[in-house]
């Protein structure tokens, strides 16, 4: 049995166990994605009713022997982020990505730094769009198949603002001579990289640039909250 105490993560996923007691899938800064019992959080006289939700900061500790760990501390570390609207979509897009495509047990601490900054960032509308597609570039990272957003893939050289790429998964960007299916403008690819977004059309773009890359990942898996979204949209 291993015993892990005061450890700072976020709710990703939550479901009824038992008559009082919850399941919960963490995403934590040591080990990653876990997946804990929660016994009595739902009992009335639970100390840690109404920390069981989605988007609360919380340092967590649990005993561990198989699979699953049990519950031992579970705390506040901070006010719960208030979304609502596309924001809360946008966080329950994130909990989805990270929940279909880390495992458990991977420790992913610059993941769990980048959520903490994209949901803080959701609410403001100005700044939605780059904090998701930062959030999304740091976990293709993690998987190890994030496209290098300098550089053309075949020859090395630097992206030119004013060229065309094709975007492969495997490999990253290759310069075309013309526009097409899965081709970007060397401008949208390196404000994807900046994280600036200048205009509408670069947004865009970076919106499909990652599609495709998480798209591949999936590997033919679909979102829940894509289809919500397209169905309330």
């Amino acid at each position: 049995m291993s015993r892990f105490v005061s450890e700072h993560c976020w709710i990703l996923h939550r479901r009824p166990w038992r008559e009082s007691s919850l399941l919960l899938e963490l995403l934590s800064l040591e080990h990653g994605r876990i997946g804990i019992v929660a016994r009595g959080l739902r009992g009335a006289r639970s100390p840690w009713r109404g920390l069981g939700e989605p988007f609360q900061p919380l340092t967590a500790g649990w005993l561990r022997r198989g699979e699953l760990g049990t519950l031992t501390e579970f705390e506040a570390a901070g006010a719960r982020l208030p979304l609502a609207g596309q924001a809360l979509w946008c966080g329950l897009y994130a909990n989805e990505l990270v929940l279909t495509l880390i495992g458990r047990d991977e420790p992913v601490p610059a993941l769990v730094a980048e959520y903490g900054r994209a949901l803080a960032l959701l609410p403001d509308s100005e700044r939605r769009h780059a904090a998701l597609r930062a959030f999304e570039l740091v976990l293709l990272d993690c998987l190890g198949v994030a496209p290098d957003l300098e550089h053309e893939a075949l020859q090395g050289g630097p992206i030119d603002p004013q060229a065309w790429y094709r975007l492969d998964p495997e490999s990253g960007f290759v310069a075309v001579t013309r526009q097409g299916r899965d081709v970007y403008s060397g401008r949208a690819i390196l404000a994807l990289g900046r994280g600036d977004p200048a205009d509408a059309d670069a947004r865009r773009q970076g919106r499909q640039m990652t599609r495709l890359l998480i798209d591949h990942q999936l590997g033919g898996r679909t979102l829940k909250t894509r289809e919500l979204f397209r169905s309330i949209g």
